[in-house]
């Protein structure tokens, strides 16, 4: 019954996000998901390095991912955005979510199904021509899959529902926006992972990632 209900929300999830999403009208995210439902655990720290080949812009930032709990996390991202339009000049690209974890895969006690988080999320990309305000909240759903050198191929979706600001000269204009995230985690290790997936948003963007442990 639960794997009944678990496909048919996808199915609903990704029927609704592709129609609602590539309506020609948003902007898109700019630094994608590139994580998985899971948490790293309190007082654990990571840092990463991403880029996003987009069809509106191209993005290329750092992370660093901190554990405020067991299951919460926080991560903060500063990189380039260079806009795809004629005349632009890459510009600043600040981020910062906030996820929490409420399905834990490993947890003895419930054997839930899968990882599943919820979080909030921020981004501002300024470049010559405009900029771009995101301010919204998602779901994550994530299950690992475990090999037998001791690695992890970790499957995840997210859906994200947003206020988008888009600014250029005396163009102003906000809107509604969702997207969809589809993508992977390899646990290459407990210390290293590296990340692939796909956008299907306004800025439609493939978006490749790793990250490592720093303490």
């Amino acid at each position: 019954m639960r794997l009944r209900i678990i496909f048919g929300t996808v199915i609903l999830v990704l029927m609704f996000s592709i129609v609602s999403a590539d309506d020609g009208g948003s902007f898109g995210l700019l630094t994608g998901n590139l994580t998985s439902a899971d948490v790293c655990g309190y007082g654990v720290g990571y840092i990463g390095g991403s880029i996003g080949i987009g069809d509106e812009a191209t993005t290329f930032f750092g992370s660093i991912t901190y554990g405020f709990s067991q299951y919460t996390e926080g991560r903060f991202k500063l990189g380039l955005v260079d806009p795809d339009y004629k005349g632009s000049e890459p510009g600043l690209l600040l981020g910062f979510d906030f996820k929490y974890e409420f399905l834990d895969y490993y947890d003895t006690m419930r054997k839930n199904p899968f990882d599943m988080a919820f979080g909030a999320f921020l981004e501002y990309g300024d470049f010559e021509n405009g900029s771009v305000l995101e301010l919204g909240g998602n779901i994550i759903g994530s299950i690992p899959y475990k090999l037998e050198s001791g690695a992890a191929i970790v499957p995840y979706a997210r859906l994200n529902l947003r206020m988008e600001n888009f600014s250029a000269g005396e163009f102003d204009d906000t809107d509604i926006q969702v997207g969809l995230n589809l993508g992977g985690k390899f646990e290459v290790s407990s210390e290293v992972n590296i990340y692939g997936e796909v956008q299907v948003d306004g800025n439609t963007a493939l978006f490749l990632g790793a990250e490592m442990r720093a303490f």
